[in-house]
């Protein structure tokens, strides 16, 4: 026989469609008193763990939710959104607070569900394919695939930061160049949608097509399924280093690393960070060390015919989990992952494509924007990382955020001293990169990545970066998936046509 608990699942679910959106608000108290008498633990303001319940590593934009719900299952989440529709509050999905625009906890007065408790994992033999829960992040979640599997898929630079959140938005990664980013290797997306139901969005179907870069829109993501890769047991860990240079030197040594990936020198296995603090390239090279000193020899003798002293330090890593260790932190053994931390910070990015790579003109603008910080209370961070590799084979329309060819993912942070933002500090780090930017426009319409968006940019600017001629039908599955805006309270909602 069906348990209580799941005839009032079914009631709710019913709920969801019928509840009118014009249903007089709540206050904090009450939503707690609608979540609580169902049982799901909440929390607000008031309560003694509310600091801790909104600590987020992005610490510019406020986290002013109405309340935090804590759901152990699937059908607590079905009772937090019935309470947030009778209550005509927004919705937002909570992982591990690591966003950078601070989507998880979205716009003031937002109804967040926090997913920490999802963090269930499966491996299929058959398919090789894993699945993971909402709530999972990078480091324990990798280091039980490799441990029981062998296997691995890419993920972002961060073992505490949360997969479903880093995947959707692209998270791009050390293995991304041959395998993919996480968006890439989804292969499914299990959703609980605003109306109540879950669905599994599969391959060919315009749920998952719009979840690959604007996943947020649509519901709370319980699942995600990715492929899974086996890749060789060895790395290589590279630095090359310039020591101090001028601006003019830096842009060339930017332009000769370009010319050495473009030359078709550089293989997929090997990852480059190329940065713009101390102008040196590093990475690692999938593969052994005699193999990896035969494909670098170009590069090094490019980069020492503008800097003669320029030095290559490599180590052959014993294991691939070393390379995964070395580039994404020791959180990857922890079973927590590592910690949060946490900055004041404005991220601003952009794509150059295969198509059109950066011109001498451009990594002049590019170096000359990023040195011309002058200020003390606002500092920079920044570097390229090398695309290409696989992203030479897809197209802009076969996900809904576009970013076929791409060649360099270019990231710029100002970040406030002593956990200070100052008042002028988003106008500044604008204007500081726009010259840089400017100079791109001149090869075509900007390109952007959706973990790394500029959080300020109104709607026309991002929608054109990140979706380009694939936002109109974005608007048309969001209207038939969540015509209410139930989770249209972030700053990367996608109106509907005509709003």
């Amino acid at each position: 026989m069906a348990s209580s608990r799941s005839f009032k699942a079914q009631a709710l679910s019913l709920l969801l469609c019928l509840a009118p959106a014009s249903v007089l608000g709540q206050t904090a108290q009450q939503l707690q008193s609608c979540l609580t008498q169902e049982g799901v633990r909440t929390t607000v303001s008031t309560d003694a763990s509310w600091t801790s319940d909104t600590a987020s590593f992005q610490l510019r934009l406020p986290r002013e939710p109405v309340a935090i719900a804590f759901p152990q299952d699937r059908e607590e989440i079905a009772i937090a959104l019935s309470c947030a529709r009778n209550a005509s509050v927004k919705v937002s999905a909570l992982s591990r607070a690591h966003s950078f625009q601070g989507y998880g906890f979205g716009n003031p007065g937002n109804l967040v569900i926090d997913v920490d408790a999802f963090t269930e994992v499966s491996y299929d033999e058959a398919t090789t394919e894993f699945t993971y829960g909402g709530g999972s992040n990078v480091g324990p979640t990798l280091k039980y695939l490799w441990d029981n599997h062998g296997r691995h898929f890419p993920h972002v630079r961060g073992s505490h930061v949360g997969l479903v959140g880093s995947s959707i938005g692209g998270g791009f990664g050390p293995t991304s160049r041959f395998l993919g980013t996480p968006l890439d290797n989804l292969v499914a997306v299990e959703y609980l949608l605003p109306n109540g139901t879950i669905v599994k969005a599969g391959p060919e179907s315009d749920l998952l097509w719009a979840a690959q870069g604007a996943g947020a829109n649509f519901g709370i993501i319980l699942s995600a399924t990715t492929k899974t890769h086996e890749v060789p047991n060895m790395a290589v860990n590279y630095t090359l280093a310039l020591g101090t240079v001028d601006s003019a030197t830096a842009s060339a040594a930017l332009i000769a690393v370009q010319d050495y990936v473009l030359s078709g020198n550089a293989p997929d296995e090997l990852s480059l960070r190329f940065s713009l603090g101390n102008s040196g390239s590093s990475g690692f090279f999938y593969g052994d060390l005699a193999t990896f000193d035969q494909i670098i020899e170009p590069l090094v003798t490019s980069i020492r015919a503008i800097v003669p002293t320029a030095n290559i330090t490599r180590q052959q890593l014993p294991t691939f989990w070393d390379a995964e260790v070395a580039s994404t932190g020791a959180g990857m053994n922890s079973p927590t992952g590592g910690s949060l931390g946490g900055r004041p910070s404005l991220v601003q990015s952009w794509v150059v494509t295969n198509d059109t790579p950066l011109t001498p003109e451009q990594a002049d603008a590019l170096i000359n924007s990023y040195r011309s910080n002058n200020r003390t209370d606002v500092t920079n961070t920044g570097f390229l990382d090398l695309w290409g590799g696989i992203s030479r084979d897809l197209t802009d329309s076969e996900t809904s955020w576009v970013h076929g060819g791409n060649l360099w993912l270019i990231r710029v942070d100002g970040v406030g001293a002593n956990n200070a933002w100052p008042e002028d500090g988003v106008a500044y780090m604008q204007g500081l990169m726009k010259p840089f930017e400017e100079s791109l426009k001149a090869s075509g319409p900007l390109r952007g990545f959706p973990n790394y968006l500029d959080s300020e940019l109104p709607v026309e600017e991002w929608s054109a970066r990140l979706f380009a001629s694939n936002f109109e039908r974005l608007q048309q599955i969001k209207a038939e998936i969540d015509p209410t805006g139930m989770f249209s309270g972030y700053g990367l909602a996608i109106p509907t046509a005509g709003n």
